[in-house]
């Protein structure tokens, strides 16, 4: 058990704000091309963000995974992942803030009676990788949990092993960022943790750490990658920009963001773990003050610390579902 609540505390926002911000940075720009985003903010791309800037579904279905979480951290897994459907099906009510058809999909699916252990649609697209990572707060401390949880709940939408692979990767590696390890030293745990699961996650996973070490600028190592829509992608693209500027939360995020394709999510999960690794302090504060609602992620800091705590002073037993 963590026994310094405020310094988790300190990455607790490091994490909600660091990811929500970068989505936000990143929104502007999702559909546009890099010559398109050059064009428009100029050749360093965007770089800022707009006072009063909305996030995207990934901050929204982040939030929503925290809601079931604070609903049932502590139980079953089987009883976790009922509380999770439960909070899926209600987020088909809240304003649609860009939800991909995957999510969405499978959402309307629990809504219409279906096990959430079928409602799943087997696409590889990065909707639950981008959820995950607050599952690597609270399970921080139960590394078994964690992975299950991660796993169970991704497979609730998407049930392609390369999304299932890419899920625990992106909660795992919010785990090893509150355990103060550098985005270099979290490679062989990612493999490991991810080992067996999809051999696409593996190699991009690879060329992201080769490509990191590489000759090629930013721009032309992230082409190399993808462009982020399917979720090996999104990791990989998420982990280049944290190998490349493991110290510098700013720099990372905007490079993340300024790319051909999927720059909100590739951002979010980069600011996400990077956050969680360096503290809110990292975040700009201009950033923070800019989001639209960051007071709904304030008031979640301390229902999900306190959450943290109960379960890291559990050590229940972990059924499946």
């Amino acid at each position: 058990m963590d026994s310094r609540p405020i310094d988790i505390e300190n990455k607790l926002r490091g994490y909600l704000f660091g990811s929500a911000c970068a989505d936000a940075l990143g929104r502007p720009v999702e559909h546009l091309s890099l010559e398109q985003i050059k064009e428009k903010y100029g050749d360093r791309g965007i770089l800022e963000l707009s006072p009063n800037s909305p996030w995207t579904d990934d901050t929204q279905l982040m939030l929503v995974l925290s809601r079931g979480l604070l609903r049932g951290a502590e139980l079953e897994l089987s009883e976790l992942m009922d509380k999770i459907a439960e909070e899926l099906v209600l987020w088909l009510d809240e304003p649609d803030l860009g939800a991909g058809a995957t999510s969405k999909g499978a959402a309307l699916r629990l809504k219409a009676g279906t096990d959430r252990g079928e409602s799943g649609i087997e696409s590889k697209t990065c909707g639950s990788l981008m959820r995950v990572g607050i599952l690597g707060f609270i399970y921080r401390n139960d590394s078994e949990r964690l992975v299950r949880a991660a796993s169970f709940s991704g497979k609730m939408t998407h049930s392609h092993p390369t999304a299932d692979a890419a899920s625990i990767a992106g909660a795992y590696a919010v785990k090893l960022a509150l355990d103060g390890v550098e985005p270099v030293d979290m490679f062989g745990s990612l493999l490991q943790v991810t080992e067996g699961i999809s051999e696409e996650f593996t190699e991009a996973l690879n060329c992201s750490y080769e490509l990191a070490y590489g000759g090629l600028d930013d721009e032309g190592a992230l082409r190399k990658i993808g462009q982020g829509w399917y979720a090996d992608e999104t990791f990989a693209m998420a982990y280049f920009c944290m190998l490349r500027y493991p110290d510098d939360y700013k720099k990372a995020v905007q490079t993340a963001v300024n790319i051909t394709g999927d720059s909100d999510s590739v951002a979010s999960v980069a600011g996400g773990i990077l956050g969680a690794l360096l503290g809110i302090d990292a975040v700009p504060i201009v950033w923070v003050e800019a989001l639209k609602w960051k007071g709904e992620l304030e008031a979640m800091v301390g229902p999900l610390l306190g959450k943290y705590l109960e379960v890291s002073s559990g050590g229940s037993g972990i059924p499946g579902p």
